[in-house]
């Protein structure tokens, strides 16, 4: 049998320590392992990078978001980050911002870098680790999110955390109710009633509220009950003259194979029963919803024998 070999030793300058690590470390952790002289001379070199004061990194990590959001922590252990910071620290998939927002007592007086958003509030109630970092709950992350985001782009911070499931719809309603003043409540608040209508997923809200909404979209019923020879099925769109059923599939929601089992068996017996039953996912409902509306329209018209 072969034995493992020996780990290599740990790097003997600073300079080669910070380059294979993506983490920020206090001034006086590495003076005092290393040099204040090494430190200096790697600084200098442009091999190590000051974040912010007594706060140090590799330079090929100077631009990482969780060693910025480290030594964001480092640098105010009181701090927390909030908005999309705290959704990617979280959730990896979700998009990095270009700023971190940080949250941090009110009183005081903080010069930060271009990079740092910051904002001056009470102590917040709860905090959670997100990728090794103190983060503001979920709920609480989604909410900044939305209120520091532009108007325009407000809806678009809010469907993928949803639809990733970072929080629910409820949890973010509860962290609006508590909270005074938020920009854009009104429109929050409509989107979250849309859930409360019933709906089951953000994929669904989507695509009622956006990618099939309209005069051309009036004749389809949502969520309708169907009883078939089979089975009770319940379609989340169906037009009832053309007997087209459209199914908003996710593998998110469907990502055991139970799941995928009984929605195959549930397709085939609407087939069975005469329907026609047209899926959408949500890269097809968020990336190419026209794609989606002509696609869908066309097997209504085929169904009906319109040209």
């Amino acid at each position: 049998m072969r034995l493992p070999s020996d780990p290599p030793p740990p790097p003997a300058t600073l300079a080669g320590f910070l380059a294979s690590s993506p983490h920020a470390y206090p001034r006086d952790q590495l003076v005092r392992r290393w040099s204040r002289r090494q430190l200096d001379n790697a600084t200098r070199d442009r091999l190590v990078v000051r974040l912010l004061t007594g706060v140090y990194c590799g330079a090929a990590y100077a631009r990482d978001l969780v060693v910025r959001a480290e030594a964001l922590h480092l640098w105010q252990p009181r701090g927390v980050v909030t908005g999309a910071t705290a959704l990617h620290l979280y959730d990896r998939s979700l998009p990095a911002p270009d700023r971190i927002d940080l949250v941090v007592p009110h009183g005081q007086r903080l010069a930060v870098p271009a990079w740092v958003r910051l904002h001056q509030c009470g102590p917040s109630r709860s905090t959670i680790d997100a990728s090794g970092v103190a983060s503001v709950p979920m709920p609480r992350a989604l909410l900044d999110a939305w209120r520091h985001a532009p108007q325009i782009d407000r809806r678009d911070v809010l469907w993928e955390p949803l639809w990733r499931r970072v929080c629910t719809w409820r949890q973010l309603r509860g962290e609006l109710e508590r909270t005074a003043r938020v920009a854009g409540r009104r429109d929050l608040e409509r989107v979250l009633g849309w859930f409360a209508e019933g709906a089951t997923t953000p994929l669904e809200v989507r695509a009622r509220h956006e990618t099939f909404a309209g005069a051309r979209f009036r004749d389809f019923e949502w969520q309708v009950p169907l009883v078939l020879p089979s089975r009770r099925a319940v379609p989340d769109m169906l037009h009832r003259r053309a007997k087209v059923a459209v199914e908003l599939d996710g593998d998110r929601y469907h990502s055991t194979r139970e799941a995928r089992n009984a929605d195959r068996e549930r397709r085939t017996d609407l087939a069975a029963a005469g329907y026609a039953v047209v899926g959408f996912g949500w890269t097809d409902v968020t990336e190419r919803p026209a794609w989606c509306r002509e696609r869908l329209l066309a097997v209504v018209a085929s169904r009906l024998g319109a040209p």
